[in-house]
């Protein structure tokens, strides 16, 4: 360190704060596997949107799609599994972790719309 410079260490949560943070943050984890679920079942069903690729005038890009729909459940899973560890270690650091698994659940939501525009967009419906 620094001379001059020395960091005072925060204090910790404790008491009805920190009991009040604990519940916080599982009910927001709770929720927010709720959220990938729902996120990962729905971007498995944006496969459902290249049966229209054998309709004449119809155009897909497959491999856009397929590594959509591939690649859309993994991330939604690894931004789970990141939110869920954060919030762990915060908890145990006595640090404030509601914010982290909110955060998690609003990463999830942005995860599927830009799985559903990426899949949207590899499909071009024709005459």
């Amino acid at each position: 360190m620094v001379a001059g410079r020395e960091r005072e260490a925060r204090p910790p949560l404790v008491g009805g704060r920190r009991v009040a943070d604990v519940v916080a943050t599982v009910v927001l984890l709770v929720v927010t596997t709720g959220v990938a679920a729902a996120a990962v079942w729905g971007i498995r069903f944006l496969s459902l949107g290249f049966r229209s690729c054998a309709a004449p005038g119809n155009s897909c890009n497959e491999t856009l799609g397929g590594a959509v729909v591939t690649g859309g459940p993994v991330i939604v899973a690894l931004v789970l599994v990141a939110a869920v560890a954060t919030c762990v270690l915060r908890i145990v650091r006595r640090r404030v972790a509601w914010p982290v698994a909110l955060s998690g659940s609003a990463v999830i939501v942005a995860v599927f719309f830009a799985a559903v525009l990426l899949a949207h967009g590899s499909v071009t419906l024709g005459i």
